[in-house]
């Protein structure tokens, strides 16, 4: 007996997009494929979540458990927790201004929410509206006004060429998703995203796996995911608990 292939809407309510071969289709503008890209990712503007991460910084590698909230387009809350579930490393910010628990001392830092600054919790070298951006599944962009694209049958992906300021950026786009799996950029601070994992979350592909590869590496796997939900605005408020010693990072520090 034949059998008919699923419906479009079934195959979207499944989770499973129908797979587009790059082959097979037309080579779309590379300026309107981003627009479209933009279009998905703006359906995910906040998150809260657990999630294991391993991170490689300096020499030291480890697993741990974290607390992640994310709210577009630069406030970020960070709370890396130790075995007994309690923070040893916080990091609040508001895209302006952050403070920091410094586990080793107990001592909270504060100042300009700079990329140096916020990759003292992780090492990921973004300055915050890149890393929030990054933590809701989207990758950062170089501002071309003029992006190239070329079909990669290979990956079945459609790869962006984006420059500008004397760095080269490549996305690879799902075609299916119209999500990027892939950025890297070279260059000063060269680094890599990589997105993976993706499910249907309320109608939304969303990458359960983000890995960053650069000066040092972290990957999440979040655990325990909520989309569309906003999280509550103080968790974004830079300011250390009262009564404990805060210490003002240097303004020569804080530079970009």
């Amino acid at each position: 007996m034949n059998r008919r292939p699923w419906p479009l809407f079934l195959l979207l309510l499944a989770g499973c997009p129908p797979r587009v071969d790059v082959r097979s289709v037309p080579a779309p503008d590379a300026t309107a494929l981003l627009a479209e890209v933009d279009a998905t990712d703006a359906r995910v503007a906040a998150l809260q979540s657990q999630a294991k991460a391993h991170v490689d910084a300096q020499g030291k590698k480890g697993n741990v458990q974290m607390l992640v909230a994310a709210s577009a387009p630069a406030s970020v809350h960070l709370e890396v927790l130790d075995f007994f579930g309690k923070p040893s490393g916080v990091l609040i910010s508001d895209g302006n201004q952050f403070v920091m628990l410094a586990s080793d001392t107990g001592t909270w830092l504060r100042g300009a929410a700079t990329a140096e600054n916020v990759s003292r919790v992780l090492p990921v070298a973004l300055p915050p509206d890149q890393l929030v951006a990054m933590l809701l599944g989207r990758a950062p962009r170089l501002p071309d006004p003029s992006p190239t694209l070329v079909a990669d049958p290979e990956q079945n992906v459609f790869r962006v060429t984006l420059k500008a300021d004397g760095r080269t950026q490549e996305l690879w786009v799902d075609p299916a998703r119209t999500r990027v799996v892939r950025s890297h950029v070279d260059g000063p601070g060269e680094y890599t995203l990589t997105f993976d994992g993706f499910e249907d979350v309320r109608g939304t592909p969303f990458p359960r796996s983000i890995s960053f590869t650069g000066a040092g590496s972290v990957a999440l796997q979040y655990t325990d995911l909520r989309l569309g939900e906003q999280p509550d605005a103080a968790l974004f408020t830079p300011q250390a608990p009262p009564g404990v010693p805060v210490e003002q990072v240097p303004a020569a520090q804080g530079r970009r």
